[in-house]
C-alpha cells in the first residue's frame, strides 16, 4: 500500500512539472500585484487543526463524535518560481499533543505540492492521520468523569487521503498566492471568483480483535469560491472567503474476518462549506499573519445515519524572502529553457 501511494504520487508531481515548466510566464499586473519570481519564500506556521468526525443516527438519536488527539500542528513551506510545497507534522514538544493517558497516542503527517500556471492552480496533498478517541465517551460510559477517567480510544483507526485540486483565477489583479501561500504581495484591494475542482482518495481502516473494518471513498466535488483582499496602508491586508461545494462521493466497504470478507458499495450526495478570514502583513522580505478558518461536509448513508466532519481552527504564520542558492536557480532556469526549446 505504502509503496502504490507513493508511486501515484511521484508520477502526478513529475508529470505537472514539466508540463509547467514547458509553459510562458504569467503576465502579472504590478500596479495590483508585487510577485517575487527570483526569490524564494519560506513560511513557518502553526494551527489549532484537529481531525473530527461525526457520525449522527437518528433511530436512536445517538451520536459518535472522533477526534484525533493532535492540538497543534507546525508547517514548513517553501515556493519558489512556479512550484511550492510544504510538509506538516505534529510536534510532540507542544504539551496538549502528549495527553497520551486520557486521550491516547495520535500520529498527524501532511505534505503539499503546488504548481503556478498563469490563472491556474494545481496542488497535490497527502496526509495520514492515526490514533482517535471518543469526545462524548461520557455517552457511553457511566460516571464518566471529565479530565480525569479515560476517553474510549481507537490507537489502530487510521484516516488516509491521497487527493489533488485544480483553480482558475479570474481577475488577473487578484494575487491568489498572497491569500493561500504569501508568495505574492496583493498591494491594491482586489477579488475574484475562484471555482476549484477537488478530486481524492480515502481510507479509513480499523483493525480490531476478531475483525478488520475498511471504508475506501473517492470524491469529486466543485467548490464555487470567492475570495476578496483588502489592502490596509500598503503593506498590511485583510482577505476572507466562503466556497461552498457540492459533490459525489463512491464508497466501498470491506469487513475481513478470518473466514470470509464482505464488500458493499454505495455512492452519496456530498455537501460541503469552508470559509475564513486573514490578518496580515507583507514586505519585500517579511510576512506574517494569522487566519481563522472553518470547514465542514456531510452526507446521508443508510437513510436515517448522517456522517460529518468539521474543522475550525486558528492559524498564525511568519515568512521570509530570499535569494535562492545559485545552483538551484541555475538548475531551475536550465529546466525551463530546455522544455521550452522542445515545443
Amino acid at each position: 500500500m505504502d509503496l502504490w501511494y507513493k508511486r501515484i504520487i511521484l508520477f502526478f508531481i513529475c508529470s505537472v512539472c514539466i508540463y509547467i515548466t514547458a509553459q510562458e510566464k504569467k503576465t502579472i499586473d504590478s500596479t495590483y500585484i508585487k510577485s517575487f519570481p527570483d526569490k524564494v519564500s519560506v513560511r513557518i506556521n502553526i494551527d489549532t487543526q484537529e481531525d473530527l468526525f461525526s457520525i449522527y443516527n437518528a433511530d436512536d438519536n445517538s451520536q459518535l463524535t472522533l477526534q484525533s488527539n493532535n492540538s497543534f500542528r507546525l508547517f514548513v513551506s517553501l515556493d519558489y518560481k512556479f512550484i511550492g510545497g510544504s510538509v506538516g507534522f505534529a510536534p510532540k514538544f507542544f504539551s496538549d499533543n502528549n495527553d497520551t493517558y486520557l486521550k491516547g497516542k495520535s500520529s498527524y503527517t501532511n505534505y503539499k505540492f503546488r504548481f503556478f500556471l498563469g490563472k491556474w492552480v494545481q496542488g497535490f496533498e497527502f496526509s495520514k492521520v492515526r490514533g482517535f478517541y471518543v469526545e462524548n465517551s461520557q455517552d457511553y460510559i457511566a460516571n464518566w468523569t471529565e479530565n480525569k477517567d479515560p476517553y474510549i480510544q481507537f490507537p489502530d483507526l487510521k484516516y488516509l487521503t491521497i487527493g489533488a485540486n485544480t483553480s482558475y483565477v479570474f481577475n488577473p489583479k487578484f494575487s491568489f498566492r498572497n491569500v493561500l501561500f504569501q508568495s505574492e504581495w496583493q498591494q491594491k484591494s482586489a477579488g475574484s471568483f475562484v471555482p476549484t475542482l477537488y478530486y481524492d482518495y480515502n481510507r479509513t481502516s480499523l483493525p480490531l480483535e476478531t475483525i478488520k473494518i475498511a471504508e475506501d471513498f473517492f470524491n469529486v466535488r466543485l467548490a464555487l469560491g470567492y475570495y476578496y483582499t483588502l489592502v490596509v496602508k500598503k503593506k498590511g491586508f485583510v482577505s476572507a472567503y466562503l466556497a461552498p461545494a457540492y459533490g459525489i462521493r463512491f464508497s466501498k466497504n470491506t469487513n475481513t474476518t478470518q473466514n470470509e470478507t464482505s464488500r458493499s458499495n454505495d455512492t452519496y450526495t456530498t455537501q460541503y462549506l469552508d470559509g475564513g478570514i486573514q490578518l496580515g502583513y507583507s514586505s519585500d522580505h517579511f510576512i506574517f499573519g494569522s487566519q481563522l478558518n472553518f470547514s465542514a461536509n456531510a452526507y446521508k448513508e443508510e437513510g436515517s445515519k448522517t456522517i460529518s466532519q468539521g474543522k475550525s481552527y486558528l492559524l498564525f504564520y511568519v515568512g521570509y524572502r530570499f535569494n535562492p542558492p545559485k545552483a538551484v536557480a541555475r538548475l531551475v532556469d536550465k529546466i525551463s529553457l530546455k522544455k521550452k526549446s522542445d515545443l
